[in-house]
C-alpha cells in the first residue's frame, strides 16, 4: 500500500504559534494555508488516490478538501490522526509546553495535565497503521499534523523518540508531501 502523508495547510494557530489538539472551528486555514492546499492539490492531482485519512480537526478536513477536488473518493476521520492532546497548555504558546516537556524526568512520558503523552499519541498512530494495513487499499491520502507525520516517518525509518521529535516546522513545513510504504500484513 502506497502512503502520501501531507501536514495540513498553515492555521491561524501556527501564525501565532499556539497550541491546538482539539477540535476547535476557531482554528482554520489562513489564506497562505489555503493556497499551500492548492498547491499540493495540483501536485497530487494526477496520483491515484483511493481514500483520504483526516484527523477530526478542521484544518486537516479543509485540506483533504481541496486535494480531494481532482479525486472525488471518500474522506474518512479517524481521531487516531488528530494533533497531540495538549491539556492545560491547549491555546497556550508552544514554547510553554516544550519549556516543561524539556523539564520533566522523561520528555516521551510526560503527560500534561488534561493531556497525553508522547508514548500515547505513538501508540494511537501505530494502532492506526496496524489497522490500515489490513485495509484493500492500494493508495491513501493522510493529512494530519506535524507531530503525527513525525511518529509516522519514525515509524518507516524506524527512529527512536528522540530522533523522531527532532524534525520540526522549518523540516516539514505546511502542505510537506511525504511518501511511504505500508506493508500489508497476513489476515488469519
Amino acid at each position: 500500500m502506497k502512503l502520501i502523508i501531507i501536514r495540513h495547510g498553515q492555521t491561524n494557530y501556527n501564525k501565532k504559534d499556539l497550541c491546538n489538539g482539539l477540535p476547535n472551528p476557531r482554528v482554520r486555514l489562513t489564506e497562505l494555508g489555503k493556497k499551500q492546499a492548492k498547491i499540493a492539490a495540483k501536485k497530487l492531482a494526477t496520483k491515484k488516490i483511493e481514500v483520504i485519512f483526516v484527523s477530526k480537526l478542521l484544518r486537516s478536513r479543509q485540506t483533504a478538501k481541496a486535494i480531494n477536488q481532482y479525486h472525488k473518493v471518500p474522506i474518512l476521520m479517524d481521531a487516531r490522526l488528530n494533533d497531540r492532546l495538549m491539556g492545560v497548555f491547549e491555546g497556550q504558546p508552544a514554547s510553554l509546553f516544550y519549556k516543561w516537556r524539556d523539564q520533566q524526568a522523561n520528555p516521551w512520558t510526560a503527560k500534561p495535565r488534561g493531556g497525553e503523552s508522547y508514548e500515547h499519541m505513538k501508540k494511537r498512530v501505530t494502532s492506526f497503521l496496524n489497522d490500515l494495513q489490513k485495509l484493500n487499499y492500494k493508495n491513501v491520502l493522510i493529512v494530519t499534523h506535524l507531530p503525527i507525520v513525525k511518529i509516522i516517518r519514525g515509524y518507516f525509518k524506524k527512529l527512536d523518540n528522540k530522533n523522531m521529535d527532532k524534525l520540526t516546522e522549518k523540516d516539514i513545513i505546511n502542505c510537506k508531501i511525504l511518501n511511504f510504504n505500508l506493508t500489508k500484513i497476513n489476515k488469519k
